[in-house]
């Protein structure tokens, strides 16, 4: 027990710390025991700890605060970037749908052109292929920009197709006007009167019972223009013994026309001429009787009656 005394003794020792001045004033003394200096450091340490733990709480705080504030910053400039590209995705879709609508319409007028049905729509009249959203708000909101861009591509992709389907079209029109170009239609001359069909025929001279006449005789006044049938190149122009003064057309498509008996060309081998351009003046020129043009047409090299296909 004795040790134990004088621990305890020990322990509340009493120390003294003495404060003396430089100059005339008396020493001064502080007397404390240990055990309240150990309290003291005790309380002092306690509250450095919880000093340490609220400044650290605050850092916590003030670095969650900024990040928080960083993230803001970036979710915002992020949602300007996509409402940006938003809006340039809807502008190209607009622009698409406008641009599919003329290439529609340009469509269906080729197709009536060309005596085809317009394309049918859907029986429901919804193209799916162009709606694409799927899931809940949230998932719409994060694929905007994909779904509005998947929305163009199905879109550009319909473009395509469209204007290959359309090319194909305008070439089966530019085949189809070229051929109708080529066919002989149009009548040789202004008015006129036929003064000798296709066929068999008396000899208008009289030297034989029976003559085979491979076109039509229109009569008309000497020096009216004589007109292209067709469209074509100008395969003969010039003197042939019997038809005198002669034009002949290569049309294409198996379709030549000739004529003869003129005054006067206004053509020459090689030359590209137009449904209705003068190619020559009504004449007398070779075996004749009276002025007017000798009109022939062939088929696939096969004379043909002019009167089947000219109006």
């Amino acid at each position: 027990m004795e040790p134990i005394k004088r621990q305890r003794k020990e322990s509340d020792s009493v120390y003294t710390i003495m404060l003396i001045p430089h100059k005339g004033h008396e020493p001064r003394s502080i007397h404390f025991r240990l055990s309240l200096l150990k309290k003291v450091g005790i309380v002092c340490g306690l509250l450095c700890l919880l000093g340490a733990g609220v400044l650290f709480q605050s850092s916590h705080i003030l670095y969650k605060a900024h990040q928080d504030q960083q993230e803001l910053l970036t979710y915002r400039s992020e949602k300007a970037v996509q409402e940006q590209k938003i809006g340039q995705l809807l502008q190209e879709n607009e622009a698409i749908e406008k641009e599919m609508a003329e290439l529609s319409k340009l469509e269906e007028a080729v197709r009536r052109e060309l005596g085809e049905g317009a394309v049918q729509p859907s029986r429901s009249g919804i193209d799916r292929s162009q709606y694409l959203g799927q899931g809940g708000p949230q998932a719409a909101k994060v694929e905007a920009v994909d779904i509005y861009a998947a929305q163009n591509k199905v879109l550009q992709e319909k473009v395509k197709d469209r204007k290959a389907t359309l090319n194909d079209l305008l070439g089966r029109l530019r085949e189809l006007n070229q051929r109708k170009a080529a066919l002989p239609t149009l009548w040789p001359t202004n008015g006129g009167t036929i003064t000798s069909y296709f066929g068999g025929r008396s000899d208008p001279f009289g030297n034989r019972s029976y003559d085979w006449h491979p076109g039509v005789d229109i009569a008309n006044d000497y020096g009216a223009p004589v007109y292209a049938s067709a469209s074509g190149t100008i395969e003969e122009a010039g003197w042939v013994s019997g038809y005198g003064r002669y034009v002949r057309i290569q049309h294409g498509y198996g379709y030549e026309t000739a004529y003869g008996h003129m005054s006067k060309l206004a053509v020459q081998a090689g030359q590209s001429v137009s449904k209705g351009d003068v190619i020559g003046y009504v004449g007398s020129s070779g075996y004749s009787t009276g002025p007017h043009v000798h009109f022939e047409v062939l088929v696939n090299g096969q004379t043909t009656d002019p009167l089947e296909l000219v109006r």
